[in-house]
This record gives structure tokens, sequence and C-alpha cells, in this order.
């Protein structure tokens, strides 16, 4: 699936590359664009893989419309359909797991604990809570690996509550549809099937094979790593977070691999640590969230994006159809009890393009006056990727109201626009 899809995009072709920086400077200069990298250690390496316009591609829709048919997705995520396709197995080579070490596994900045596998979909099983898909990092040692676990995610959920039986069965698939990244990239409740999700954004049933050495389904992608998430714990770290700043060394849980697959000619997704790619899989999934949680609040929203400014995570632009004085200030906060990691959020009219942070900063600089359309909100929860945030986790949070105000004549804001043809 990611093949036809590499094969049907524009993209950057590069001859070769180093896996230590060699991948990252060139993922770096074309930040943004699909990068294909036909050898890196005998292997071929596609990069910034998914920016909006290939995810939309992928699926079949329009840019304008991915976060509403994110929304409706989201909301149909029960209807989604997986099937099993064993026969899909015979496509797969068997690796010793000490290969791993021979895979283009990345180094991607010079602080890096050692290579580090950014795109892997780790998937797990929980008798209650059923399956979930999640992205993490995972550091590569010589013959084992380690993951980040984020304490409030739901594979940390279902580690703990599983591990007190002394492992957790654990699959990583690398190299896949970006429906299955984009669904793996989201967050639901603890029940919220992530791969009946992809199902439902690909418009078909999600085909899975079933593992060999662990009881797990899994998307057949180019790599699949089959293991055991153990009690043991290792330094893992520093590592490269959303923000481009180093992120701190912890102890986190050791995973043992009891399988190592490829396709004949695999091709492995680097996915670049504070680069575009990155930083779209964590927001997109986010800006549906905020829409509905604005929409509760506003029923006129039109749009929403996480800027790229902002880490798609920190920032967010608004627009609104305004109604009554005050809609702009309701959006704002429900925007921020929509995605507690925000920080700053901005409402605009709807004629203000919000993809574009110069038509942004016009609205702020045409339509804003300070003390009447500035919130500020002190001593919030702030998010740990930010690194100005204070050591008790809390931080300052800011609104700005960017709409026109209704008490002022609308026609003093109108822009003036250059006439077509000979009129």
């Amino acid at each position: 699936m990611i093949r036809d899809l590499i094969n049907s995009i524009e993209k950057i072709e590069v001859p070769s590359a180093d896996r230590r920086f060699g991948i990252t400077r060139i993922l770096k200069k074309y930040d943004g664009t699909p990068v294909y990298i036909k050898d890196v250690n005998g292997y071929e390496v596609i990069g910034n893989l998914c920016n909006r316009e290939t995810i939309s591609k992928s699926l079949g829709v329009p840019v304008k419309d991915l976060m509403r048919y994110m929304l409706s997705c989201m909301e149909r995520e029960k209807e989604g359909e997986l099937v099993i396709n064993n026969k899909l197995k015979k496509e797969y080579i068997e690796d010793d797991p000490s290969e791993i070490n021979n895979y283009p596994i990345p180094i991607y900045y010079p602080k890096d604990g050692g290579p580090y596998i950014t795109s892997g979909v780790v998937i797990v099983k929980d008798k209650d809570y059923g399956v979930n898909a999640s992205i993490h990092r995972i550091l590569v040692r010589e013959d084992h690996l380690v993951i980040r676990m984020v304490e409030q995610r739901h594979l940390h959920c279902i580690y703990t509550k599983n591990i007190k039986e002394g492992e957790v069965d654990v699959a990583i698939v690398i190299g896949v549809h970006p429906a299955i990244l984009l669904a793996a990239s989201t967050s639901g409740d603890i029940t919220f099937n992530e791969l009946k999700y992809a199902s439902v954004l690909m418009g078909r049933p999600l085909e899975l094979i079933e593992c060999d050495t662990v009881d797990l389904e899994v998307p057949p992608g180019e790599f699949i790593i089959e293991g055991k998430i153990t009690e043991e714990m290792e330094d893992e770290g520093p590592f490269v977070d959303i923000t481009g700043t180093y992120d701190k060394v912890r102890k986190q849980p050791v995973i043992r691999i009891t399988s190592l697959k490829r396709k004949e000619n695999p091709i492995f997704h680097a996915l670049l640590p504070g680069g575009i790619e990155h930083k779209v899989l964590m927001g997109l999934p986010q800006e549906p969230r905020i829409f509905k949680g604005v929409r509760n609040a506003v029923p006129t929203v039109k749009d929403v994006v996480l800027t790229e400014g902002g880490c798609c995570w920190l920032h967010a632009v608004i627009s609104i159809e305004k109604r009554t004085e005050g809609d702009g200030k309701n959006a704002i906060l429900a925007a921020l009890a929509s995605h507690p990691s925000l920080k700053h959020v901005v409402v605009v009219d709807e004629d203000i393009n919000i993809y574009d942070p110069k038509d942004v900063e016009y609205a702020i600089a045409t339509r804003v006056q300070a003390d009447r359309d500035v919130i500020i909100i002190k001593g919030a929860k702030g998010s740990s990727l930010d690194p100005s945030i204070d050591e008790d986790k809390t931080t300052a949070k800011m609104g700005i109201d960017a709409t026109i105000s209704l008490r002022k004549n609308r026609e003093d804001f109108i822009r003036a626009e250059v006439p077509e043809g000979d009129k």
C-alpha cells in the first residue's frame, strides 16, 4: 500500500545517504516534501511522506475537507472492518533478530542515544480494552529495543495493567499506509480501535496478518518486529522531540525481539524528529477534537489549524462566523479545554485564511485591541513538550480574539479587491 502511494506522488529522489546524520540532512533540506532515497545500507528509504497534501491524496479527500472528513470517520470508528488475510505472509522474509542492526535505522542528531525507529506503529492488545495502535520513539540496542512510553497514553495503561504477568506481547510495523499512521497518532478513549478507524479513513476493510510469536494481528507493513515488552528498564534518550529540542533521559521498558520480518525489497520509513511530518502526524489528529469542542460553544465555527510555527501542537488558529459579541472568546476557552497542550489561540473571521500566517497577523494588526481582546490564563497545566514550562508543569496561556467587533462598522474592515477583467 505504501509503495503504491510513493509511486503516485511527487517526490525528490536522492541516490544514497548515510544513516548517521545523512538521512537527517536530506530530510531537513526538503522538509515537508517527500524524499525517496534509493540506497541506505542497501535499503530504500522514504521520508517526509506525510504532509497534508499526501495524506489527503492517500484518502481521496481534498485538503480543505480533510479535518471534517477525519471528524466524520472518528465518529464512525466502530464501523471499521478488519479482515485476516494470512496469504500475505508469503511476501515476508524472516531475518535473525541481530539483523536489525543492518537495517537503515537512522541516528538523526548528534546527541541521540542511538539509532531510533520513529515511524513504527506499536500494536498491543488487552482483554478488556481491545487493540491499541500508537506511535512511539524506539531506541535500537544491539539485541533489544527500548521504548519511550508516555505515562498518560493508552499503551502505558495497557502495559501497567498486564506487566504483572511478566511481559506484554507487542508488534511494531514500519512502512504502512498514511491512514494507519494517522489513526495510530489519534487519541480516543481507551476502547477506541485505531485499526478500525484506519479502515473507515480508507473506505475499505483493512487487511491484517497474524503474528507468529505473539498473539497479535497487524497490518502488512514493509517491516514487522514482534517482541515482548518486559519489566526491565534502561536509559532511553536523549532524543529530539516535536519542538526540535532534546528531551531528557529516562528509564524506559525494554523490548525483547522474538521475530524480525521484512518484505523482499522493503522501503523503510524514516520520520524526521522535529520535522514537518512529525508535527503534522501529531497535530493533525487533534484538529477534529478542537473543532468538535469549539463547535459545542460556537456552532458557527468554520475551521481549525494547529500551525507549523507552533509545532502543530502549541498554537491554534480558529475561523468562526461571528454572530454575537463574545463568540471569539468562547471559542478560545473551548479550544484550550479541548487540547490541554495548547498554549496560544487566535480566533479570526471567516475572511481570514488560517493557513496563511501573514493573513492571521493582518487580522491581529487591524482587528485587535490588547486590553479588550487578549485573554491571559495563569497557572494552567501545560505541555511537557514546551521547554519554557515551569518546574511544576504549569504555564501561562493566551487567547487573541482577532474577530471584528460587532460594535464596529464592518465596512471599515473590508479589504479592497482588484476587479477581474475589464470591470
